[in-house]
């Protein structure tokens, strides 16, 4: 996930004390943190400026950066970009007195790990710093985020979600999250039955850690871990972005990949999901309607601020035979080009249909071949399976694109 690492351990963790700096808070807000952080964190009796934040963190070093994110919002994005180019094994945590949806955003975009309200969050702030300092592995080591979203409803978001991270599974520990809260299928696409679900996960959030987490996920025979939502709608719930990014944090230190399958949906949840992952695929069909969606999707997350290059743009269904809209007309009209395509097979609806993994289903079918090489996008082009993919005409265009 898009967080910064996590430092080694400093002269101050040899006294079992985090060496942390308060940037622009008030007088107020340095006390809460005084009395959060106790004997745990070395740190001055009153909070650095704005101005002098750098001058300080240069000299000092610290593990970790507290700043006020409230009132200097501007300045808090700014140093956190020069403590991230200068210092990139010191944590960031911003410090706040509501939750903002689009602040909480705009930090983890700037490297905050954490983003903790206070007086509310004192043991995620107390946790952030430990952590920072007395951790077992650094989060350099943190899972890969690959969140998954439909251009519109329909366009099979699910199934590409489902089975990359089944192309995945075999040689690495990898996740299905169904952030889907109104018609999650990831469950059904599996043919499984969980017993806990996303809404026990959310019940008990101020709770979780990765041993609890592990607890919740359903295993497929696949070794696929997925966590999915409920059966039914009577008890759904709709998490903020605070929420959501505890939950990513806590999964990401799990496994080595985490797909998030948003669905089509505009909520906090997918938005959040969409703003902070490492990699965004955006599924669309070669259709009007989808190409046009795909284009207003790809306009949000430009005014989001999500770098282009995490993204990557993924044709479903595509008929080369006899195509609705040509490679050319889809790649003109939104300025950028396709990144992958995927085969209309009616092997597809088939394993959809029976609840099996196309790989299960017919590994020597056409969409199977396409999806084993469509973990390119995620990977870099790594092979990831038991056996390298065969060489495709599709090749060339399995690195992510700007």
């Amino acid at each position: 996930m898009r967080t910064p690492g996590t430092p080694p351990s400093s002269a101050s963790s040899a006294s079992n004390t985090a060496n942390v700096l308060v940037i622009g808070t008030d007088t107020k807000t340095m006390g809460q943190i005084r009395e959060t952080l106790g004997t745990e964190a070395a740190l001055s009796n009153t909070a650095t400026p704005f101005d002098d934040a750098m001058v300080v963190a240069r000299r000092n070093r610290p593990d970790v950066v507290i700043a006020a994110f409230d009132v200097e919002f501007e300045e808090a994005i700014r140093v956190a970009q020069q403590i991230k180019q200068e210092l990139p094994k010191t944590a960031l945590v911003a410090i706040a007195q509501k939750a903002d949806p689009d602040r909480i955003r705009a930090a983890m975009r700037a490297g905050y790990r954490e983003y903790v309200v206070l007086p509310d969050d004192r043991e995620l702030l107390r946790q952030a710093v430990h952590d920072s300092v007395f951790s077992d592995g650094p989060d350099d080591d943190a899972g890969e985020v690959v969140t998954v979203w439909g251009a519109k409803g329909g366009v099979g978001s699910t199934f590409v979600a489902v089975n990359l991270a089944a192309e995945l599974s075999p040689v690495q520990r990898v996740c299905v999250l169904d952030l889907d809260f109104s018609m999650g299928d990831v469950a059904a696409m599996l043919d499984l039955d969980p017993q806990t679900t996303m809404a026990d996960v959310f019940k008990n959030l101020q709770r979780l850690d990765e041993r609890m987490l592990n607890g919740q996920m359903t295993i497929h025979p696949s070794k696929l871990h997925v966590l999915a939502q409920p059966k039914t709608l009577d008890h759904r719930e709709e998490p903020n972005s605070d929420a959501v990014m505890r939950l990513l944090t806590t999964v990401a230190k799990s496994y080595q990949y985490v797909l998030l399958d948003c669905g089509s949906r505009l909520d906090e949840a997918a938005i959040t999901a969409a703003t902070v992952a490492d990699r965004l695929i955006l599924v669309s069909t070669p259709d009007v309607l989808s190409v046009k969606n795909a284009w207003r999707r790809l306009q949000l997350l430009e005014r989001l601020g999500v770098d282009k290059k995490r993204i990557s743009l993924v044709l479903n269904r595509v008929d080369k035979k006899n195509p609705l809209l040509t490679l050319s007309d889809i790649e003109q009209n939104l300025g950028r080009k396709v990144d992958a395509q995927l085969s209309d097979d009616r092997v597809a609806a088939r394993a959809v249909n029976e609840g099996r993994l196309v790989r299960e289903y017919d590994r020597r079918s056409q969409i199977a071949k396409d999806l084993e090489a469509f973990t390119g996008l995620v990977t870099d082009g790594e092979v990831t399976h038991e056996k390298k993919p065969s060489a495709s005409i599709f090749a060339s265009i399995f690195k992510l694109g700007g």
